[in-house]
């Protein structure tokens, strides 16, 4: 991976540091200097690799996550809705969550390289866009919190489409499709062990 993801993560923690207490989302925009929706989209996914989920702030990201997934599928990239730019995070728990992204990700750009350039062309690099509004709508679902990982695995299936986009890596494009594949046969999952529960509650009150 090329350093600039790096250095913008950098950028954004320098932005956070001193007495400021919250920045907003078009702050962070700002800070990255216009360098692209894949960029800002892994960094709106960041708070989520963790397990536990974050529903208030996820339907937020995710929804704006499906806008710029759809605007990649139809070929036209535009800047983030007003609702979002915004959004506030706590400036503390940003530079925390900014600092442990850079040290993953400075030690993942070892793995990436060009390859796989057919998943990067017309009309599958449009279909990237699909996947990061399929993952950006899972984001977005706001789910019971005892789901654990509801937010982690859609915010891994964008982040690897991304990076993949961003660095002409097809076979993380790829790893992105088969994550975003697996968030919604573990949604399916999850659906399928609620609806047996509410069922047998219903039957046993009955």
């Amino acid at each position: 991976m090329k350093q600039s993801f790096v250095r913008d993560l950098e950028a954004i923690e320098r932005h956070a540091s001193g007495d400021r207490a919250r920045v907003s989302v078009e702050e962070i925009e700002v800070v990255l200097q216009g360098r692209g929706f894949a960029t800002l989209c892994m960094i709106l996914c960041i708070p989520f690799i963790q397990p536990i989920p974050l529903p208030g702030l996820s339907v937020v990201f995710g929804t704006a996550i499906m806008a710029m997934g759809l605007r990649l599928a139809l070929g036209t990239v535009g800047s983030l809705p007003q609702f979002v730019k915004k959004r506030e995070l706590d400036a503390g728990t940003l530079r925390k969550i900014v600092r442990g992204a850079a040290k993953v990700f400075t030690y993942a750009e070892r793995f990436f390289k060009p390859r796989l350039d057919v998943m990067l062309r017309p009309p599958m690099v449009n279909m990237i866009g699909v996947s990061i509004f399929c993952s950006g709508l899972a984001l977005s679902l706001p789910l019971p919190p005892i789901i654990i990982c509801s937010n982690s695995f859609p915010a891994w299936s964008i982040i690897f489409s991304c990076l993949g986009y961003l660095e002409r890596d097809g076979l993380f494009v790829l790893a992105g499709k088969i994550a975003a594949i697996a968030t919604w046969v573990y949604f399916a999952f999850w659906s399928e062990v609620i609806r047996r529960g509410l069922v047998e509650l219903w039957a046993y009150l009955g």
